[in-house]
């Protein structure tokens, strides 16, 4: 119906433009007629498709916990709008693009994802552009909330490399078969930059496996990180590397670029019914830069439109010796050690109990109550709390488009 209104107010256009005495019937039936097939193809030709959130999150700690939920309502933090457009330049290459806003960046739109794709057929595949990285089973759903259970992905796991999501890279991809699983190996090398470091010679391997209800995954990424000048971490590490300087752990200062190491493994089980989910990474970052193992269990079962499910989570620095320097007596420089244990050392364990409605096609609304514990440390408060515990409940509408 669309393109028939184009057509039909393009006539008179088409009559001015042309003379007075060449305006037949025939000949202005072929003009419509070609554009119409114009639109046509360039209606095959280009695919939108796009997601949005709507949620409410709440803690009964005032202390701030993972990017701004306290105590108080807060409409912004699960609120989120995203476009994807893929314009198929023909049958092998495309363009493809995703612009995200989110309530917590007060709604600014930037593009997650940029990039140009090409098919060479057999399986195998490029991509050149900006990227979401390979890092977890869920990477290319991240800001999807209806492609997941929960209300939002684990932060023990999910966490650990969220500010660093999207990088500009070259991609290779092959798809195979292995007997009754479908599999792809993935190559990536890039540069990704955040507000607080830049990370070069970015290098990411997965391999992915699945056979229609068992899903396994294993992933591996490395680079060389460094830290902007002039920001607020900056800042905080250099009173930390001043401390460290004048104690027994002298050699544990972070300067200059240091290699991060970052592996995961997954699995995921769903056969229809029956969900069964968990993941496993790891962090190594030379010097006082934390090093950490994260993982999630997750199981939920379907009934009719409902999954009622329990996640269980942890997270942990393990290498918090590297931060224990043996008190000097002098206050600047052993508060400058506390200080280091306290931006750094964590440990958080959550039990989340939630439960998803499929209410129409497309649209799913989920409740979940999550109980957190994170002892002396800061887990993923933005400091160490007075209170070591939170309850947090949040709720979302999850939309597909």
């Amino acid at each position: 119906m669309a393109m028939k209104q184009i057509a039909c107010a393009a006539i008179p256009l088409l009559m001015a433009a042309m003379p007075t005495q060449a305006i037949t019937v025939e000949q202005l039936n072929k003009q419509v007629q070609q554009m119409n097939k114009r639109i046509a193809e360039q209606d095959n030709k280009l695919r939108i498709n796009g997601f949005a959130s709507f949620g409410l999150v709440q803690s009964d700690n005032e202390a701030s916990y993972h990017r701004g939920i306290t105590d108080e309502a807060n409409f912004r933090r699960y609120t989120k709008a995203g476009i994807q457009m893929t314009f198929n330049i023909d049958d092998s290459t495309s363009v493809i693009t995703q612009l995200v806003s989110k309530g917590e960046n007060d709604f600014d739109t930037k593009a997650d994802w940029l990039y140009l794709k090409h098919s060479f057929g057999n399986g195998l595949s490029a991509k050149v552009g900006r990227l979401r990285k390979p890092n977890y089973l869920l990477s290319e759903f991240f800001d999807v909330g209806y492609a997941m259970p929960w209300t939002q992905p684990p932060v023990e796991v999910y966490g650990v490399l969220e500010d660093s999501a999207n990088f500009e890279a070259v991609d290779l991809t092959y798809d195979f078969e292995i007997g009754d699983w479908s599999a792809y190996t993935q190559f990536q090398y890039g540069r990704s930059e955040t507000e607080t470091a830049i990370s070069k010679d970015l290098l990411a391997f997965n391999l992915s496996m699945n056979n229609g209800t068992l899903t396994l995954r294993a992933g591996y990424s490395q680079a060389d990180a460094s830290l902007k000048s002039g920001t607020t971490l900056a800042t905080q590490v250099a009173g930390i590397n001043a401390a460290l300087a004048a104690t027994d752990k002298s050699d544990e200062q972070l300067t200059g670029s240091q290699l991060g190491v970052f592996y995961g493994l997954a699995a995921m089980y769903d056969d229809g019914d029956l969900v069964l989910i968990s993941e496993f990474n790891s962090l190594t970052v030379d010097t006082i830069f934390p090093d950490q193992d994260g993982y999630y269990l997750m199981g939920g079962y379907r009934i009719g439109q409902w999954m009622p499910y329990l996640t269980l989570a942890h997270n942990e620095t393990t290498d918090d010796d590297t931060r224990n320097a043996t008190a000097t007596g002098n206050p600047a420089v052993d508060g400058g050690v506390a200080a280091a244990q306290a931006a750094f050392n964590k440990e958080q364990d959550r039990t989340a109990l939630g439960v998803r409605y499929d209410w129409k096609p497309g649209v799913a609304v989920k409740v979940q109550y999550d109980m957190v514990d994170v002892g002396d440390t800061k887990g993923e408060f933005a400091a160490v709390p007075a209170e070591d515990t939170a309850n947090i409940l949040s709720i979302t509408i999850d939309t597909v488009f």
